[in-house]
């Protein structure tokens, strides 16, 4: 029979065994946060851009400038020359203006934004989870309905079997009870591959063990979404890319101050004998920005661009994240209203809509037909009502991630 292959088929289907105790949504939450390589990664760089933002305000290193002076061509000897002197000194090199400082804040600028990038990280892998879990949660949810309609449908094969051989029943009622029960069991199969695909996101963020783990009978409740959009560390990001950009026009604009440098040599004679002091020397080294028209103005004019590109860039984000919030805020009003309606109203109805047709096939004042609709109609419903409850969870979790929660 079509019936015991499609339950054979299901037989062979290999469903990981749950075990262990109940997975809760926080847990799968802490789970998934601990050593997330994403954040991590942004930590590190943010690390890095505070490491780099000590060593862009200090000076250049200092040279060293050990020196042969005067050597005689004729004879390269360093004792037999009265001209002949070795040096030795020092130079140090002071860059433009405020150029060391605001180098500085630029990178601290940076380092911002790579801490701002690590914390939206960890709000994705939040909502990442959340996702995984309450689509496991649901195809879960599905299962227990479908598995209880089976036996639903399985007695409403017997009850027509019994009507059948007693002549009150036709054949084409036993046909549709067969063929009813055969989808359900298909319907089952494909419900458990979606279980499978589900389980194996959720093992993506909290590992493969935790992720067989029983999960709640109700779908969790998840925090009322708190704060503002501008908040978001997606727009911190933005804005912090904006800062360096202004520090980056002020250091640009430090190329039209002199460089200096301080130099300062010792030196003394390689013929001792002829009584000559050794020498002690300074001298200062400026550099003359005074053709700027083709690299300073240039690179002035290239910054104040990459700073308005930066801005741009912010209310482009603002933009979308809050068509994204609105759309989001709509989808979840209508679907917070829905999952009241079928909790109030639509599964109770169905039910007894079911109840009563069974009750009337069982007294001959109701068809076969109208009792097989009735328990569709209910099976249905119920798998309506869990798509829905999902659905206005996911969203919330959307919410949850534009607006930030109270913790």
């Amino acid at each position: 029979m079509v019936l015991a292959t499609m339950l054979g088929t299901a037989l062979l289907l290999p469903l990981p065994a749950l075990s262990g105790p109940i997975l809760s949504l926080s847990e799968a939450e802490r789970l998934a946060r601990r050593d997330d390589p994403a954040t991590l990664r942004y930590q590190e760089l943010a690390e890095a851009r505070r490491e780099a933002s000590v060593s862009a305000r200090q000076l250049p290193d200092p040279a060293l400038i050990m020196e042969v002076m005067d050597v005689a061509r004729d004879g390269f000897s360093l004792e037999d020359d009265t001209m002949t002197q070795l040096r030795v000194g020092v130079r140090q090199t002071f860059p433009r203006g405020d150029s060391r400082r605001l180098a500085g804040d630029r990178e601290g600028a940076m380092a911002q934004a790579e801490a701002a990038r690590g914390s939206n990280a960890e709000r994705a892998v939040v909502r990442s989870v959340r996702r995984a879990y309450l689509s496991l949660h649901e195809q879960r949810g599905m299962l227990e309905v479908l598995e209880q309609s089976q036996s639903l449908f399985e007695d409403l094969r017997q009850i027509t079997e019994r009507e059948f051989a007693s002549g009150f029943a036709e054949q084409q009622d036993l046909l549709r009870a067969e063929l009813e029960l055969d989808r359900l069991s298909d319907r089952l199969l494909a419900v458990q591959a979606q279980e499978a695909a589900a389980m194996a996101q959720l093992a993506r963020w909290v590992g493969q063990q935790d992720a067989v783990r029983p999960l709640p009978t109700q779908p969790p409740e998840l925090a009322e979404p708190a704060g503002d959009l501008l908040g978001h560390p997606l727009l911190a990001v933005e804005q912090a890319i904006v800062a360096a950009g202004e520090h980056d026009v002020e250091l640009v604009r430090q190329g039209y101050r002199p460089q200096w440098s301080v130099e300062l040599n010792y030196g003394t004679p390689t013929e001792r004998g002829m009584g000559m002091p050794d020498r002690l020397s300074a001298m200062v080294m400026v550099d003359l920005p005074l053709f700027t028209r083709q690299r300073q103005d240039r690179d002035l004019a290239a910054s104040v661009h990459r700073r308005e590109a930066a801005q741009h860039a912010w209310d482009e984000q603002v933009r979308e994240m809050q068509r994204q919030l609105d759309e989001t805020q709509a989808r979840w009003a209508r679907l917070h209203e829905r999952e009241l309606r079928y909790a109030q109203r639509l599964l109770p109805q169905a039910k007894d809509n079911a109840e009563a047709a069974e009750h009337g096939y069982r007294n001959g004042t109701t068809d076969f037909n109208a009792f097989v609709r009735a328990r569709l109609i209910e099976l249905e419903t119920r798998i309506e009502a869990i798509r829905v409850a999902t659905q206005r969870r996911l969203e919330q979790v959307d919410l949850l991630y534009l607006l930030g929660e109270n913790v």
